[in-house]
C-alpha cells in the first residue's frame, strides 16, 4: 500500500477530520475527559514557543530544502509535496477547529497528523533515494517527528485529559 496516493491521503484527512469534529463536539458537550483550553504552565509555553520554532525547521524548511535537493527525481516531488500537503492540512486544521470548536482540538490533530507523517516518512525512506547529505537530513525530519509524537504524549496529552471523577462531578 503507498502511503502517498490520493486516496490514502483522503480517507486519512476525512477520518482525523472526523475524529477531531468528535473530539471538539463532545468536550464541548462536557462527554469527553478532556478539557476544552490547554491547561499548560509558563514554563510549558515557553518550551512551546522553542519547539514550534524547532517544528518550523525541522518539519517544513528542511523537508523544502531536501526537496531542492532532489528537484530532478520525480518520486521526491511526489513525496515531498504529499508530505507538504498534509502538514497544511493540518495547519489549517488546527487553526480553524481550535478557534470553531474548542482550543484543545490542536492535541488530538496533531497526534494523529505526527503519527501519519511518520509512516508517510517510513514509506519515503523506501521510495526516494538518497545521498549521504539528504539521508542525513531525511534522519533529523524522522527524529524530529518521533520526538513530537513523545512530546504530544508526555507532555500536551496529560494537560487536557481530565480524570472521570471530575467530568462526573460537572
Amino acid at each position: 500500500m503507498v502511503v502517498n496516493s490520493g486516496l490514502i491521503l483522503t480517507l486519512f484527512v476525512l477520518i482525523a477530520t472526523s475524529l477531531a469534529l468528535g473530539f471538539g463536539f463532545g468536550v464541548k458537550a462536557q462527554r469527553l475527559p478532556f478539557t476544552a483550553e490547554i491547561g499548560f504552565s509558563e514554563k510549558q509555553w515557553q518550551f512551546l514557543r522553542w519547539w514550534v520554532k524547532l517544528a518550523l525547521i525541522a518539519g517544513i524548511l528542511l523537508p523544502i530544502c531536501l526537496l531542492a535537493l532532489a528537484w530532478r527525481q520525480p518520486s521526491s516531488w511526489v513525496f515531498w509535496g504529499s508530505y507538504l500537503l498534509i502538514v497544511v492540512i493540518q495547519l489549517i486544521s488546527e487553526r480553524v477547529f481550535s478557534r470553531w470548536l474548542v482550543p484543545s482540538v490542536v492535541v488530538p490533530i496533531g497526534f494523529f497528523y505526527t503519527a501519519f507523517r511518520l509512516w508517510q516518512l517510513l514509506g519515503g525512506f523506501k521510495q526516494l533515494t538518497f545521498s549521504y547529505l539528504t539521508r542525513v537530513g531525511f534522519g533529523v525530519v524522522v527524529l524530529f517527528w518521533l520526538a513530537n509524537l513523545i512530546m504530544l504524549m508526555v507532555m500536551a496529552i496529560p494537560t487536557v485529559f481530565k480524570d472521570s471523577e471530575s467530568i462526573s462531578q460537572s
